[in-house]
């Protein structure tokens, strides 16, 4: 059962209360980590008190993480039916990338007039280790994706905007299960990483129209790979 693989993928038989994170985040990470990973498939629904049970949580703290990863478009709380995994959908990834190109690329932009040569040297790391990764016999698909995050957070956090991060912050986790599909399923690693050192390029340049562009380009691809990946995984399933 999907409730099991969460259990056990997250190596514990229950969740301990002195961890420094509080536990519904906890709890909420473990969710959404299964259901990245397709370990929690689609349409499932997840039953509190047997989640409860496993997890050796209260039902109080899990129903918070629940509705976080409500909030976050991974689940789908409802009064009758209780928290059911989202479907993929085609219409919400057009949405959801199309706003975050938006914003990103202007952060790309801002970023390009106040990041600290202090910043570029991390954002140059987080690619090198990316880079690394990805020559990897076998990839740790997870760590790539949390670097992947890392980067595009960097860029944001170089706007100085704190608007605009706080935005890109929301859709980014409500993209993660894409970033995972683009990036491990579909094999676009290679290509996300010379469209990351293009950027980074730009931005060690302070060229903000080329910032803009490229990070709005490297949306784009994924979007419109990831909704032909979504058109033919529902073709498959009728």
């Amino acid at each position: 059962m999907a409730h099991a693989a969460l259990a056990g993928e997250a190596g514990l038989g229950n969740v301990h209360l002195e961890e420094v994170k509080p536990l519904r985040d906890r709890i909420a990470e473990m969710v959404r980590a299964s259901i990245i990973d397709g370990k929690i498939r689609p349409g499932e629904r997840l039953a509190e008190p047997d989640l409860a049970a496993r997890l050796g949580v209260s039902r109080t703290p899990l129903r918070e993480a629940l509705l976080q990863l409500d909030s976050e478009g991974f689940v789908n709380v409802t009064p009758r039916r209780g928290a059911v995994v989202s479907e993929l959908s085609r219409d919400d990834a057009v949405e959801t990338y199309q706003v975050k190109g938006v914003l990103e690329s202007l952060a790309a932009r801002l970023a390009c007039q106040r990041i600290t040569d202090a910043e570029l040297d991390a954002l140059q790391e987080i690619h090198d280790r990316m880079t690394r990764l990805a020559a990897a016999r076998s990839r740790d698909h997870r760590r790539i994706l949390q670097l992947n995050a890392e980067f595009h957070a960097a860029i944001g956090n170089a706007s100085r905007n704190e608007k605009l991060i706080q935005y890109i912050r929301v859709l980014r986790s409500q993209a993660l299960r894409y970033n995972y599909i683009y990036l491990s399923v579909l094999s676009h690693l290679s290509a996300s990483l010379s469209e990351h050192a293009g950027i980074l390029d730009a931005l060690t340049r302070r060229d903000g129209d080329a910032a803009e562009r490229l990070v709005r380009a490297h949306g784009d691809a994924a979007g419109a790979a990831l909704c032909v990946f979504i058109e033919q995984q529902k073709a498959s399933q009728t």
